[in-house]
């Protein structure tokens, strides 16, 4: 397997996805979207200060329980993470393998010296690196927290880990369906609506027997991101994150052997 090949896939796909006019939108569309949540969660903590303040001066005491960790940086990366995620992977993804097999771009690739591990690897290293470039806005928002308060960097950098993880987990989901189908439209349909059941679906098994919500707990994509996003590292939440997505990736490779087979 040559990587270089890979690399050079995975750069011409990250620029084709940021600098092309729907991949300029769609960042800008997500862009947007995490300002107004990291605003409005910051306008929510000025006020929750000024409301303990107002307690304490009655109390005769100093304000408690209010951190910017809590009120702005956890609902940031939950936010991001837990809903608009769900809406911008799908649109970063859609079109890896589908529009190459609209076209007939794929079978042109695959009659090539390459590897379909190597044109894999670099497809979704394209995705996730124009995802963590569309990540890059929170370094601003970093910068800006450290104006206005005192936030807790370490658990802040275990809140952007999970957010990472999160992306490669979903980015790989984003990825395998669009190698099984050939239109951009339905792989973003099908990848949204498998990862709101992603989401959603160990809550409502919750309310079954007992090693039904055990087994929710497992699956659980939702929580074990929000322990990264509340500041808790876990070794095993890392290795669940990253095995997932490999096996995702083994099952990628296994549909692109497929698709290679029925020409």
């Amino acid at each position: 397997m040559n990587l270089g090949r890979s690399y050079k896939i995975a750069v011409r796909e990250a620029r084709g996805l940021l600098w092309s006019t729907g991949g300029g939108l769609i960042v800008g569309t997500f862009w947007a979207a995490t300002g107004l949540i990291f605003t409005l969660n910051l306008f929510q903590f000025e006020r929750g200060i000024r409301l303990a303040a107002q307690q304490a001066s009655k109390l005769q005491s100093g304000p408690a329980g209010v951190h910017i960790n809590d009120w702005v940086v956890s609902q940031t990366f939950d936010l991001t993470g837990g809903v608009l995620f769900i809406f911008f992977i799908p649109l970063l993804t859609m079109r890896a393998f589908a529009e190459e097999r609209r076209t007939g771009n794929l079978e042109l690739l695959m009659s090539q010296p390459l590897a379909g591990s190597e044109l894999l690897i670099g497809k979704l290293a394209g995705s996730v690196l124009a995802l963590v470039s569309c990540l890059s806005i929170f370094l601003v928002y970093g910068v800006v927290l450290g104006i206005v308060s005192t936030p807790d960097w370490t658990a802040t950098l275990v809140g952007a880990l999970g957010l990472v993880l999160l992306g490669i987990l979903f980015t790989s989901i984003g990825t395998l369906l669009s190698v099984l189908t050939r239109s951009p439209i339905e792989a973003a349909v099908l990848t949204l609506g498998l990862l709101l059941l992603i989401v959603t679906g160990p809550a409502m098994m919750s309310n079954g027997p007992e090693w039904v919500r055990g087994m929710a707990e497992f699956l659980s994509v939702e929580g074990r991101f929000r322990d990264f996003s509340h500041g808790v590292f876990d070794l095993s939440h890392v290795a669940f994150f990253l095995g997932s997505s490999l096996l995702l990736w083994a099952a990628s490779l296994r549909g692109l052997d497929i698709v290679r087979w029925q020409g």
